[in-house]
């Protein structure tokens, strides 16, 4: 299967492209040692951290809050002089290609009613008919300051030229530099599912026990490929 990422805007293509999660590691991640028991020894979370393809930001920009009544607003950071001095002025999303009002999506967060940013990169993605695309933000980066809120996105379908990833500020500000991973991004078959339910004793006699002798590799996991 082939994944296409086209880019409108050549600066952002050529210095801070799409690229497989495998070569964008956290930080954190990429300096345990091999030799020794840690997380990268779970299977499971590093097929989570090594699937798909992350997109990085690519403009760089300061977001903050400003409390309006009862809605913590939301916008772009400008300096302010005043005076010789520099001060915190924040421009509010108000059109609605820039933000979302609180309204759209009228929950408390934290017990804050927030509005909420929407970061719009030129990318357009096309995959082969019959598969979609999950996008959320990449978790085991541990990126605090702000939450994207996830999504899925039918790219077989989807043919508009950018990409808008909504989300709201934890913080008072939120600082985007280019290159920093924003969204993992991982493509998946749409096929239909039905479920039920089934009782099974527990038994000891399971695979499972490998995990004691840390064998989860050789008996379950399957190798996952993206280039």
């Amino acid at each position: 299967m082939e994944i296409e990422f086209e880019c409108s805007d050549p600066h952002v293509l050529k210095y801070f492209p799409i690229v497989p999660a495998k070569d964008l590691l956290p930080e954190w991640y990429s300096k345990l040692k091999a030799d020794e028991p840690n997380i990268s020894k779970c299977w499971p979370v590093r097929d989570m951290i090594t699937a798909g393809y992350i997109v990085p930001t690519a403009y760089e920009e300061v977001m903050g809050v400003e409390h309006d009544g009862e809605i913590d607003q939301i916008g772009r950071i400008t300096p302010v002089e005043e005076i010789g001095e520099f001060y915190r002025h924040v421009d509010h999303m108000t059109n609605p290609n820039m933000g979302h009002s609180h309204e759209q999506c009228p929950i408390e967060i934290d017990g804050k009613k927030k509005a909420y940013f929407k970061i719009t990169l030129p990318w357009r993605i096309k995959t082969p008919k019959g598969y979609s695309c999950l996008l959320f933000q990449p978790f085991y980066h541990f990126k605090t300051d702000l939450t994207i809120m996830p999504g899925i996105i039918d790219t077989d379908e989807f043919d508009l030229s950018q990409l808008n990833f909504p989300g709201y500020l934890n913080k008072i500000e939120a600082e985007l530099k280019p290159g920093v991973p924003l969204v993992q991004l991982i493509p998946f078959k749409r096929d239909e599912w039905t479920h039920k339910l089934s009782f099974k004793e527990k038994t000891t006699s399971s695979k499972m026990n490998f995990f004691l002798h840390n064998m989860y590799k050789r008996a379950f996991h399957q190798r996952k490929i993206f280039k």
